[in-house]
């Protein structure tokens, strides 16, 4: 068996330190919780006195419809991640502050992104610029956890797995949804089937790695 890292067994944080990483944590998920709630905003409501003119409503805004349960699962997923990992977090150094900053950006303009892929017909370059953000979120966040392993901001009994490797099921999801814009030309509106298949890879990825986010 691997030997526990240091910071492990040893409890080298004192309260400013925690303070200070609790602070970005409940911060982050207040930035969330708002960017998710934004999603509704702008939903169409379908107009209609009949229950066949609404549901010729619903058929009409169907692409927005798509593209709102598209970001949710995407901002919830992000949400998940961010969790399973700044749950162990007891120092926020700053340049991890101003990288989760970025994370936390791009986390508000999915609303704006989702637009883009809101419309019946997608093209190339919308399809390709909501991917590129998820690309550029995902390989932030891997860069943090990565950061996170090498200044030892874990606190004590963090699963070694999640110190060491914790940022590669990013990085791989990262670079699916990077591999899914030139298959756009080629697949279609049907790419966004490997945006569907991105978090069942990064969760084998996860379970092979032993990262699960929970206490060991």
């Amino acid at each position: 068996m691997a030997e526990a890292p240091a910071h492990e067994t040893e409890d080298e944080f004192g309260p400013t330190e925690r303070g200070a990483a609790e602070r970005l944590t409940f911060f982050s998920d207040a930035v969330v919780a708002i960017a998710i709630t934004l999603l509704a905003i702008d939903l169409q409501v379908p107009q209609g006195d009949t229950a066949a003119e609404l549901a010729a409503g619903f058929t009409a805004n169907r692409g927005e419809y798509l593209a709102f349960l598209i970001s949710f699962a995407v901002i919830a997923r992000h949400w998940i991640t961010h969790h399973g990992v700044f749950r162990y977090v007891a120092r926020a150094t700053l340049p991890l502050i101003w990288l989760n900053m970025l994370w936390l950006l791009l986390i508000v303009l999915t609303p704006f992104f989702t637009r883009f892929i809101a419309e019946d017909h997608v093209d190339f370059a919308r399809f390709s610029v909501y991917a590129l953000a998820e690309t550029v979120q995902i390989g932030t966040f891997a860069v943090i956890v990565a950061i996170l392993g090498r200044t030892r901001a874990f606190v004590p009994g963090t699963p070694w797995r999640l110190v060491r490797y914790g940022w590669v099921p990013s990085a791989v999801t990262g670079f699916a949804f990077l591999v899914s814009i030139p298959l756009f030309p080629l697949l279609d509106i049907w790419a966004f089937a490997v945006w569907v298949a991105v978090p069942f890879v990064g969760d084998r990825i996860t379970n092979a790695l032993g990262v699960t986010g929970r206490d060991d």
